[in-house]
């Protein structure tokens, strides 16, 4: 598994699209990054990293500390870097001789095959096709589509599907609640309405935001309980 570290999100895609066949976590961020860290452990064979957003990770050292509390090898890097970018390079390769860099130029045909083959370096059994990769290179960008990012993770297997536990049905009724919730919120109560009439709406609302908090309430217990379990594998 790679995980890609890349703020633009049309450059992230358009690499993830070299290798369509590897499972590839992207991030854009440095938390992001450590959370990924912090969640898949040992599952990461390769790091591919903004050269700018690599450079942070080397100056804070959280991620090196993470993944020695974790007893966690920090998993072999590789830099993408841009024009604009050649101090840091510099710096790099002057420091962290182990790291490989790849130049990136979202114009240069000859882009797939350098990234590929400096992947391949690093991740000797990383699925790639060089030939389907310059094909999706030269489409160039493509608009970007809506994405469910739960089915996305369900079908990664990410996650599990939980429509059909107690808990899934919960979180449904809750999606019929809300609304509800929204609109009272968005209604004001009329100054003039008679006060009997007041009364029976706020002893109604009360019911159903205690109806609400009990629902909510088991669904934080079973996240809880879901992470606990987790931790222990």
């Amino acid at each position: 598994m790679i995980l890609l570290i890349e703020p633009n999100r049309k450059i992230r895609k358009r690499v993830c699209d070299l290798l369509i066949r590897e499972r590839i976590i992207a991030v854009g961020t440095y938390a992001e990054t450590l959370e990924m860290i912090a969640k898949f452990q040992r599952r990461f064979n390769i790091i591919i990293a903004n050269i700018r957003v690599l450079n942070d990770i080397l100056n804070k050292k959280t991620l090196f500390r993470l993944c020695q509390k974790l007893y966690v090898d920090v998993p072999p890097i590789l830099a993408l870097f841009r024009k604009g970018d050649e101090k840091i390079k510099e710096q790099i390769e002057d420091k962290y001789k182990q790291y490989r860099l790849v130049e990136y130029d979202g114009d240069d045909t000859s882009f797939p095959e350098r990234y590929i083959t400096a992947v391949k370096e690093i991740y000797p059994e990383v699925i790639a096709e060089i030939d389907k990769a310059n094909e999706l290179w030269l489409r160039g960008e493509e608009p970007e589509t809506a994405i469910d990012p739960r089915e996305w993770l369900v079908k990664e297997g990410f996650l599990d599907v939980l429509e059909d536990t107690k808990y899934g049905k919960i979180a449904k009724e809750m999606e019929k609640v809300l609304p509800i919730i929204r609109k009272m919120m968005s209604t004001a109560e009329s100054h003039e309405a008679p006060v009997a009439k007041k009364d029976q709406r706020k002893s109604d609302y009360e019911k159903q935001y205690l109806d609400l908090k009990r629902k909510f309430d088991l669904l934080v217990k079973y996240i809880k309980e879901l992470d606990a379990s987790t931790k222990k594998h």
